[in-house]
């Protein structure tokens, strides 16, 4: 079951009526006022009703892209109206409502931010007397106690904050214990020296397994003309390479007992650090493990929710699309598969250790599939020269050598006896190359606060391109990983997923 929560319906009572709301001006709190000039901007909060989202989320357990947000904390989502168990298009909310709206995800409390730039409106701020207004509808699920709450901080031209405004949020008493979105507002006068305004919603878990604080259409104006915000991907600042390799191992965490990051049973992995950056923040996108491979190939789940390759076909353009309409070369490469294309399950290989043979144009394509999925032992062989090694090379191990079927010591030594071969080819000794070392989950494949899914990540560049032992502490996931690549690439991307996807920026040289 989705939820843990009383699903019973006890009837509504009278929602309270929009939550006074706090201004703190240099620290101290005081009631706030409505200011006497009319709200002139337009909504200058990016995608408050989360329609720019690339697809909507089967079952609330899924990370993404938020376009327009900085996610903070956690894996919030969002999930489309009228989806079982959820809000529905006949729901108490927005009666503007578009086809989705923000959730908070499935890894516990979760949060997102943007900061919105005043900097246009200066002279009549630094005047006095210019107006705010931060709305939202906000709610959640049945009696379950889980809510979105709506704050704004106003910074001034360093970064200091200069006061606060809480919008409040809606408690399951609020909605009267009935699964709907209430609206919620601040008013108030912007503080003298504000540049600029950072809005944040606050996703709080209670039980279940997804943390169902809901929010949708969010807005803020303020008493002064200013241009409406455009939607624009957060920058990215990765190289460009002629070659970019990438691995997945399976469902092992980050550190502790069932980590990677300092496991004597795993030395190599652990080698590799000292030759490059350790991404320190970087998380899968769900669970089972083949919704991750997907995310990262495709920029999206396309409503995969399993391990369902041979009965599920996805009619949807993946990287290897990119890299054709780019003019470059790919291949994945599969250790103990039968030939070129092989679709069949035997020892210890699975088709779905590749992701590609869950797209249309695999299946239906005999020859594109046989000219781009081939056994393990053709890489060493493409290897030999840069003008056989593909621009993008996908790798896999086994079931035994990745980590989850025969335990990481096993996982570690095929890594150490297959790396080298990459390491010291043409391709990386004479050109570019990137190697993205990560994971498709994490070790317990559970839901909820004491399960972050997060991943070990590594990665190496040749040419003394990323930094060598280096950590970064930049938030990513699968949806950066497959940017990071179009980037480096020079590909198009797929879905919003990989278009607004932040990239991780401080582990190149020179950086």
């Amino acid at each position: 079951m989705r939820h843990n929560g009383v699903r019973q319906h006890l009837g509504k009572v009278l929602a309270l009526s929009a939550a006074a709301a706090l201004s703190v001006l240099s620290g101290s709190a005081v009631t706030p006022t409505v200011a006497q000039a009319a709200v002139t901007s337009p909504n200058l909060i990016v995608d408050g009703d989360a329609e720019a989202v690339a697809q909507c989320s089967p079952k609330g357990l899924d990370g993404m892209t938020l376009p327009g947000w900085k996610i903070v904390k956690g894996e919030p989502n969002a999930v489309c109206y009228g989806q079982s168990g959820w809000p529905g298009p006949s729901s108490t909310g927005p009666s503007n409502r578009g086809s989705r709206f923000f959730t908070g995800g499935g890894t516990g409390n979760s949060e997102i931010d943007q900061t919105i730039d005043v900097s246009g409106a200066a002279a009549a701020i630094d005047g006095g007397g210019v107006s705010f207004d931060l709305n939202g509808w906000l709610g959640g699920y049945g009696a379950q106690m889980d809510k979105a709450s709506l704050t704004a901080t106003f910074l001034n031209g360093s970064g200091g904050k200069l006061g606060s405004a809480d919008a409040g949020s809606v408690s399951s008493i609020d909605r009267g214990f009935t699964t709907e979105l209430l609206q919620r507002d601040a008013k108030g006068t912007l503080p003298k020296g504000t540049r600029a305004v950072t809005v944040d919603v606050y996703f709080t878990w209670t039980n279940g397994d997804t943390t169902d604080g809901y929010a949708d259409n969010l807005s803020f104006t303020i008493g002064a003309p200013l241009p409406a915000p455009a939607l624009t991907a957060p920058a990215a600042t990765v190289p460009g390479y002629d070659h970019v390799f990438m691995v997945y191992l399976e469902n092992q965490d980050y550190d502790g007992l069932t980590g990677i990051i300092g496991n004597s049973a795993a030395p190599y992995i652990n080698s590799l650090r000292s030759q490059g950056a350790t991404l320190t923040q970087s998380y899968a996108t769900t669970h089972p493990s083949d919704p991750n491979y997907v995310a990262l190939a495709a920029g999206g789940l396309y409503g995969l929710v399993d391990n369902s390759v041979t009965t599920t076909t996805l009619n949807a353009r993946h990287i290897g699309n990119s890299a054709d309409a780019a003019g470059k070369t790919w291949k994945g490469y599969a250790e103990d598969a039968n030939g070129n294309c092989d679709q069949t399950a035997h020892g210890e290989y699975y088709q779905d250790d590749l992701p590609f043979l869950y797209f249309q144009n695999m299946k239906s394509d005999p020859g594109y599939c046989a000219a781009h999925l081939q056994p393990l032992t053709q890489m060493t062989s493409d290897l030999q020269s840069t003008a056989t090694t593909p621009n993008f090379v996908w790798f896999a191990a086994n079931e035994c050598h990745n980590m989850e079927g025969c335990g990481v010591a096993s996982g570690d030594s095929w890594l150490g006896a297959t790396v080298p071969a990459i390491l010291n080819s043409p391709a990386w000794k004479q050109q570019r190359s990137l190697l993205i070392v990560t994971f498709d989950e994490g070790f317990a494949k559970l839901f909820g606060p004491l399960y972050s899914n997060r991943v070990p990540t590594i990665v190496l560049g040749s040419q003394n391109s990323v930094k060598a032992g280096f950590n970064s502490s930049q938030r990513t996931d699968q949806y950066g990983l497959l940017r990071t690549i179009d980037t480096a690439l020079g590909l198009q991307p797929l879905t919003n997923n990989d278009r607004y996807a932040a990239t991780v920026n401080d582990i190149y040289s020179g950086h």
